[in-house]
C-alpha cells in the first residue's frame, strides 16, 4: 500500500458538516503556494482559481494526471517548491 488505509475512517462514521474556512484563509498574509493535481475532485478547479485571486493570493500550479495531492516525489514537482521557497 502507498497510503494509510485508515484515511477514510473518519468518514465512515456518517456525513460530514460543510466547514467555511474562506475568513481564515482571507487573514493569510505570507506568500502561498498551491499544487493542484488537475485530476482532483476534493479541490475544484473553480475553488483553486478563487484562492488565487482572495487571501494571500496563492500562487497556482496544477500537474496534470495527478489526482488531490501531489505526491512531490518527482523531480519537477519537487522543483516547484524549490523554487518557490528560493525565491
Amino acid at each position: 500500500m502507498n497510503y494509510d488505509p485508515g484515511i477514510a475512517a473518519p468518514f465512515q462514521q456518517g456525513p460530514l458538516n460543510d466547514i467555511e474556512l474562506w475568513n481564515d484563509y482571507d487573514h493569510i498574509t505570507c506568500p502561498t503556494l498551491l499544487l493542484r493535481g488537475a485530476n482532483s475532485d476534493l479541490l475544484l478547479q473553480d475553488t483553486a482559481q478563487a484562492m488565487t485571486q482572495r487571501g494571500p493570493k496563492a500562487r497556482l500550479v496544477e500537474l496534470a494526471g495527478i489526482g488531490h495531492a501531489p505526491m512531490l516525489q518527482a523531480d519537477d514537482q519537487i522543483n516547484i517548491v524549490r523554487e518557490f521557497l528560493t525565491s
